[in-house]
């Protein structure tokens, strides 16, 4: 199963033998149930992530304990999550966490950081992510700063809405709120407004977008 995981990355064809041995022999398979942290600042860098289901996100807390979110994995999706690292050696502390039940494929970054110090292309695929990673901390940033909460709220139900491919987000206020860095209190007021105005519908643990044009026109 590792190396099928391993053959899906775009670097594999160029490993040498030796570091498709290195790769398969420290890497594994973790399991993480919804809610359960997956890094945090006081744990070592997990390395080179995966997801083979399920979905994760990253987060960044501030001192009073609100939090936002940076950015989310789905399927397929890949991250150096060493660089959560040299974040938190910054300002931020930077969390991930298991926002559904996932399973991910894991390569330690110590030996991720050894392969791709001998092989340009597992180097080059590193930067590729690191700075796909940052462009979504720089866009939740903007959106943060230079958006208001119904237009935050709304791009993330838009978002949200054409990642899972359908109408109805499984989603709670709460959930919500801490995906885009706000109260609770204010995004519940956000959400009675859109609904009031027919444009989404709210149920128990549940967001259901009717009227996406008009949405989109709010943005």
């Amino acid at each position: 199963m590792k190396e099928q995981l391993l053959s899906q990355l775009s670097f594999y064809p160029y490993l040498t033998e030796q570091q498709k041995e290195e790769l398969l022999v420290t890497s594994r398979v973790e399991r993480f149930s919804s809610g359960d942290l997956i890094y945090t600042p006081a744990r070592e860098c997990l390395g080179m992530v995966y997801v083979i289901k399920g979905i994760i996100r990253t987060y960044l807390t501030s001192e009073n304990g609100k939090k936002a979110t940076i950015f989310r994995l789905r399927e397929r999706d890949v991250c150096v999550l060493s660089m959560s690292c040299l974040m938190t050696a910054i300002t931020f502390d930077v969390e991930v966490e298991a926002d559904k039940d996932c399973e991910l494929f894991v390569i330690p970054a110590t030996s991720f950081s050894r392969v791709a110090g001998e092989n340009m292309y597992v180097e080059n695929f590193s930067y590729k992510i690191v700075t796909e990673r940052f462009s979504a901390i720089v866009e939740a940033l903007e959106q943060m700063m230079f958006m208001s909460l119904e237009q935050r709220v709304i791009t993330f139900l838009l978002d949200e809405s054409a990642a899972v491919g359908g109408e109805i987000l499984h989603i709670t206020q709460e959930q919500l709120a801490e995906n885009i860095g706000s109260a609770r209190e204010a995004v519940t007021r956000v959400l009675k407004q859109l609904k009031d105005r027919r444009l989404i519908h709210v149920g128990r643990g549940k967001i259901e977008i009717l009227k996406r044009k008009e949405l989109y026109q709010l943005v």
